[in-house]
């Protein structure tokens, strides 16, 4: 008996409801066009106003806690949730992103306690991602702290694929804070793409270069081949060194100023250049530009050192703008 009267209830109650917005679709009937787009505008201010609420509250909240001298902070997570998009991803080989945390609030001011923290992250479903911590501890006397996370490819990518990690850090104490980012990485076309993975307070930087041709081109006659043809990887392969020489997947030239980073010379890419040039810094000969071959389908790290440790030369995440010109040509 009590079910029935419930479902009576309900009954009415969705009657009821069904008869409040047929009375207001008739009212906006009544007045036309200008009553929907008034609606349709209020609805947009409300969504407006949620969506601003939110930033402006994270933001109260972390003067609030800065006024208690926690300081929890990231070069890349936020705490409105930073959007990021690396372009023409080469989808072939596990790509890297370092998240950095510190308890500062500048050089001088840090937290006056330790913070314990936790990591999660999701991520799409075409690529085995992983972070090497689940958490920690940010010690006062330490002042910073970072972890890796990897994605790597899981299916066959085209030309405009995406794929995505959402990473999240919260810290449970002193205070509760939560910074967030999501990583987008978008896959181009074939060619070479690099990145730059750096951090504060490490003396060298990586020059990472992916090169997804998968062919190599004849620049000097020989055998059958013309200039100009196409020789696939496990052809070439098979050539002699001398018949290799005459082939090119890609020549990569970087140039860089030395007074701001410096190349490693003992670096196997040094070994194999093709030409270099230098410039004099203090009576001193500097190495300003290198270069030299890479395979097809394969890559290179070209290690860096830092004038200034103080500096993150991280591309294209953290910097628009690389501190290194990078070129190639086929």
């Amino acid at each position: 008996m009590k079910k029935n009267i419930t479902r009576i209830k309900n009954y009415l109650s969705e009657l009821e409801l069904k008869k409040g917005l047929l009375k207001i679709k008739a009212k906006l009937d009544k007045y036309g066009k200008k009553a929907y787009i008034l609606l349709g505008t209020l609805l947009i201010l409300v969504l407006t106003t949620i969506t601003y609420g939110k930033y402006i509250y994270n933001d109260i909240r972390d003067f609030y806690l800065a006024s208690k001298s926690f300081y929890f902070n990231s070069d890349k997570l936020t705490v409105n949730r930073a959007i990021y998009q690396v372009d023409n991803w080469s989808a072939v080989d596990p790509y890297t992103i370092t998240i950095n945390l510190n308890n500062s609030k500048n050089n001088l001011i840090h937290a006056s306690s330790d913070i314990t923290y936790e990591i999660s992250y999701v991520c799409s479903n075409n690529v085995l991602c992983s972070i090497n911590s689940e958490g920690g501890t940010l010690y006062t006397e330490e002042g910073s702290s970072y972890f890796n996370a990897v994605i790597t490819p899981n299916s066959t990518f085209e030309v405009g694929d995406e794929a995505f990690i959402e990473i999240t850090v919260k810290s449970t104490y002193p205070y509760k804070k939560t910074l967030s980012g999501r990583f987008i990485l978008k896959v181009g076309k074939s060619g070479l793409t690099y990145t730059i993975d750096d951090k504060i307070g490490r003396p060298y930087l990586n020059f990472n270069i992916t090169n997804t041709i998968d062919y190599y081109l004849v620049k000097e006659a020989f055998d059958s081949y013309q200039v100009g043809d196409r020789i696939d990887r496990l052809t070439y392969i098979e050539l002699p060194e001398e018949n290799k020489r005459k082939c090119l997947s890609a020549e990569v030239t970087l140039t860089f100023d030395p007074n701001k980073v410096i190349l490693d010379t003992t670096n196997t890419i040094f070994l194999k250049k093709e030409s270099y040039t230098t410039t004099t810094i203090n009576n001193y000969d500097y190495i300003n530009s290198i270069t030299f071959r890479m395979d097809s389908e394969s890559s290179e790290v070209v290690k860096f050192y830092k004038s200034d440790t103080n500096i993150d030369y991280t591309y294209p995440i953290t910097n628009d703008i690389s501190i290194i010109n990078f070129s190639y040509s086929e």
